[in-house]
C-alpha cells in the first residue's frame, strides 16, 4: 500500500475502528491533493469533513505551528483524528467541532479546506454558512476523487462560490478552488416531511440519513416493531423514526437513541421531544458507552458503507455490541437487504435467528441472547 507522505515524512494513518481483514486505507488521493496543493496563505485553516483525520495530520506535518480548526459531525471521524494524531506523535487539536455553525465565535481563517461529503445538502449548508459569516474573498478549496463528484457539483459551486477554478486531475482526484461571497442557496436548514407510519412530521438536518423520505427498510421494521416494557436501544437512530414509534406505542419502555452522526442525533431529538424524559441521547461509536448485560431490546437498521467504501464491518460491530449489552433473554431485531445475508452473522453470534417479516428486497430478523458469556 502506498504510504501517505508529506515533506518526505511517511505518516501512519489507520481507519477507525481498524478493519484487519480489509485493505481499506485511511486516506485517498483527494486527501493527498488537498494537503499538497491547497495554495492557502500562512495562517489558520478550517478543515471540514476530514473523514479519518488525514488532512489534519498532513497539515500538521507540513507546518506544526499552523492553527487548525476541524469540523465533522461523525463521532467515528473524531476518534480516527485523535488516533492518527497520536500514532504520529502529534499534539491533539485544540478546536474540534460537530457542525460548521460552532465556528461562529472564531475570526477569519486564511482559508477553508472542504473534503467533499457524500451528501451535497451538507455541502450546500456549509457553503451557505461560510458565505454568511466569512468576509467575501476568503479562499475555499474543495477536494474529492473524480468518481465521487456528482454531475451537479460544478453548478452548485458556481452558484455559491466566486472565481471558481477546478484543478487538473491528479491520481483521479481533483480540487475546486473558489472564494466566499454573498450568495445563498435559499435552502432551509431543516428538511421536513410527514411520516404516515408514525403520524407526525419528521425534521431532518443537512447530514441526516433518510432526510427526503422514509427508506424501505425502515418502513418494514416500523411495521414489525415488538412490544417492550423494559429498556430499548435504537442503534444508529438517524432521524429517530424508530425511537419515536417505540416511545409512542410502548409507553413503559425507556430508550437509548444512539448515532455516530451529530446531525442524525440532533434530528432525533427534534422528532422525539415529546418523549425526551424517557430517552437518553448518545453521540457515540455503536454501543461502546453502554453497560454490558443491561438492555432488553436492541433495534437496528445497519449501514453497509463507511464514507464511499462498501463494507459490512460496521454491521458486524453493531451486532457484536448488541450482544454484549443485551441481558440474557434479550433480543436484537434488525432489518437489512436480503443480499447482505445478515442471518449468517446472527447465527454465528447468537446461535440462531427468527425471520419476522420479509418482502422482495428486505428482511426483518430477530436473534435472542440465550446465555450470559464472559467474553464477546
Amino acid at each position: 500500500m502506498t504510504p501517505f507522505t508529506v515533506n518526505d515524512t511517511e505518516l501512519s494513518l489507520e481507519r477507525f475502528p481498524p478493519v484487519v481483514e480489509q485493505q481499506l486505507q485511511a486516506w485517498d488521493a483527494a486527501d493527498e491533493l488537498l494537503v499538497a496543493q491547497h495554495q492557502l496563505d500562512a495562517g489558520e485553516i478550517w478543515i471540514l469533513n476530514d473523514h479519518f483525520g488525514a488532512i489534519a495530520v498532513g497539515l500538521r506535518a507540513e507546518d506544526e505551528q499552523r492553527p487548525l480548526r476541524w469540523v465533522n459531525d461523525s463521532y467515528v471521524a473524531l476518534q480516527a483524528l485523535e488516533q492518527n494524531l497520536e500514532l504520529n506523535e502529534m499534539a491533539p487539536l485544540l478546536s474540534c467541532h460537530q457542525q460548521v455553525e460552532q465556528l461562529a465565535e472564531h475570526g477569519r481563517p486564511a482559508g477553508v479546506i472542504i473534503k467533499l461529503p457524500r451528501n451535497l445538502r451538507l455541502l450546500t449548508n456549509q457553503l451557505d454558512w461560510l458565505n454568511q459569516h466569512l468576509p467575501a474573498g476568503t479562499p475555499i478549496v474543495i477536494g474529492a476523487r473524480q468518481k465521487d463528484m456528482p454531475s451537479t457539483l460544478p453548478d452548485l459551486t458556481r452558484q455559491l462560490l466566486e472565481h471558481v477554478q477546478p484543478s487538473r486531475a491528479v491520481k483521479k482526484a481533483r480540487l475546486i478552488y473558489g472564494h466566499s461571497g454573498e450568495q445563498q442557496s435559499g435552502l432551509p436548514l431543516l428538511n421536513s416531511w410527514f411520516c404516515d407510519e408514525i403520524n407526525q412530521t419528521v425534521h431532518n438536518l443537512p447530514n441526516t440519513y433518510g432526510s427526503q423520505r422514509l427508506d424501505i427498510g425502515a418502513r418494514l421494521l416500523l411495521a414489525n416493531l415488538p412490544n417492550c416494557k423494559g429498556s430499548v436501544i435504537d442503534l444508529g437512530c438517524g432521524n429517530g423514526v424508530l425511537t419515536a414509534a417505540m416511545a409512542k406505542y410502548n409507553p413503559q419502555c425507556d430508550i437509548i437513541a444512539t448515532d455516530e452522526s451529530w446531525h442524525g442525533l440532533a434530528a432525533c431529538k427534534l422528532n422525539t421531544e415529546d418523549h425526551a424524559d424517557r430517552i437518553d441521547y448518545q453521540w457515540n461509536d455503536c454501543l461502546s458507552s453502554v453497560e454490558g448485560g443491561s438492555v432488553d431490546l436492541v433495534l437496528c437498521n445497519p449501514p453497509f458503507h463507511q464514507q464511499q467504501a462498501v463494507t459490512d464491518h460496521i454491521a458486524w460491530q453493531m451486532f457484536r455490541d448488541a450482544k454484549r449489552v443485551l441481558k440474557t433473554g434479550g433480543r436484537l431485531r434488525i432489518v437489512g437487504n436480503r443480499h447482505l445475508a445478515y442471518h449468517i452473522k446472527l447465527t454465528r453470534l447468537f446461535g440462531g435467528y427468527d425471520t419476522i417479516a420479509s418482502n422482495a428486497k428486505f428482511v426483518v430478523l430477530e436473534a435472542q441472547k440465550r446465555r450470559q458469556e464472559l467474553d464477546y
